[in-house]
């Protein structure tokens, strides 16, 4: 009979005392599996680290600590590492690289497993920072080959207006003043995307973000999709905002035409300004606390995977819709020092908050 605190392999040979204490010594987080995959001892440094005990790990193997239940766990018989998501008794989860190596002269293997979060966690970022690096570029392209094509429009347009200005006729007359018109929204949309592909700053100065909110209410109520109903909440009294207008509306009207796609069959559409105090510590913003814009909607949602990339270039939730959206308004929202969060659950509908540093008080005056 074994003795005490001794562990067989599948071959019922036990595992010496020397061997145990090897194992145990290891600051990296390691086990012992036997020639069938079973494992056969597990360090204390492994115990911290998946949060289970030796002896949970010893009776049910790899499956206890799989985030994704039903998954297949990894093969402990392959030399290549692998990287699976794995998850703590206490709900939190790391992405896992797992490595083993078989032992000279037995049936054994030791396998180690490291926490690589941090690692993907960086990894991602910097491919986050290439896309929107690329997408820059590619906008500042288009912005200004637009530009040269506006500037050649403008001078016709001046040119008409100085020989046909003084004609009676309305339709000349309308389309002089339709023309220039639209050559200077084509104009601040070039300023915009020059903007968003930090080719130039946007000038922010304290605004108020309730007389935005509803203006630009008033101005897209009418064209709203049928079946969607626009509420708006402002906040009396609020401080103003740090920020810049017209970059304001920019990225709101990209917001409601994202949350009425996520609503074909109808629903509601909520515009709200809400204000953070510097004394609140959950927000840690200090100086003069936060203001900023909820957009909410009461639509499709999105999956938790959908939600982690959505910030990044040319994701998108729908088969035919504009994934560069979201993020132009992230370019925008850090190009005037604001942040842009979201939170939306599949079939709950799709939160994002807009804040901005709020301006001090003696700037309302």
């Amino acid at each position: 009979m074994a003795q005490p605190g001794t562990e067989h392999g599948a071959d019922g040979e036990p595992l010496s005392g020397e061997a145990r204490a090897l194992l145990d010594a290891l600051p990296t987080p390691s086990f012992l599996v036997d020639a069938r995959g079973g494992i056969r001892h597990v360090n204390p440094a492994f115990e911290r680290l998946t949060g289970q005990t030796a002896r949970a790990l010893v009776e049910r193997g790899l499956d206890l600590i799989l985030a994704a239940r039903g998954s297949p766990a990894p093969d402990l018989s392959r030399d290549a590492p692998q990287e699976f998501l794995a998850a703590r008794p206490d709900g939190t989860s790391f992405w896992a690289c797992l490595t083993t190596a078989k032992l000279p002269g037995a049936a054994d293997r030791v396998c180690q497993i490291l926490d690589v979060t941090a690692q993907r966690e960086a990894e991602g970022a910097l491919a986050l920072s290439r896309q929107r690096e690329a997408l820059g570029l590619l906008t500042n392209s288009v912005a200004h080959e637009f530009n040269n094509f506006l500037q050649i429009l403008i001078g016709y347009i001046d040119g008409l207006k100085r020989r046909l200005g003084d004609r009676p006729e309305p339709f000349i007359q309308r389309a002089l003043t339709r023309s220039a018109d639209a050559t200077e929204r084509a104009a601040i949309l070039t300023r915009q995307l020059l903007a968003y592909s930090r080719r130039i700053a946007p000038d922010v100065r304290p605004v108020d973000l309730d007389a935005i909110v509803a203006d630009l209410a008033g101005r897209l109520a009418p064209d709203l999709p049928a079946g969607i109903h626009l509420t708006v909440r402002t906040t009396p009294g609020m401080q103003r905002a740090i920020s810049n207008p017209t970059q304001i509306e920019f990225a709101l009207r990209h917001l409601v035409a994202n949350a009425c796609e996520a609503m074909p069959a109808g629903g509601t559409l909520t515009l709200s300004t809400f204000r953070v105090d510097p004394n609140d510590r959950a927000m840690h913003q200090p100086g003069e606390g936060t203001v900023g814009i909820l957009v909410s909607d009461t639509g499709q949602g999105m999956s938790p995977e959908m939600l982690a990339r959505a910030l990044a270039p040319f994701q998108t939730s729908r088969e035919a819709g504009r994934g560069a959206g979201l993020a132009i308004v992230h370019g925008l929202m850090k190009r005037q020092n604001g942040t842009i969060t979201l939170d939306s659950r599949p079939g709950e509908g799709t939160q994002v908050r807009l804040a901005f540093p709020a301006a001090p008080e003696r700037t309302l005056h």
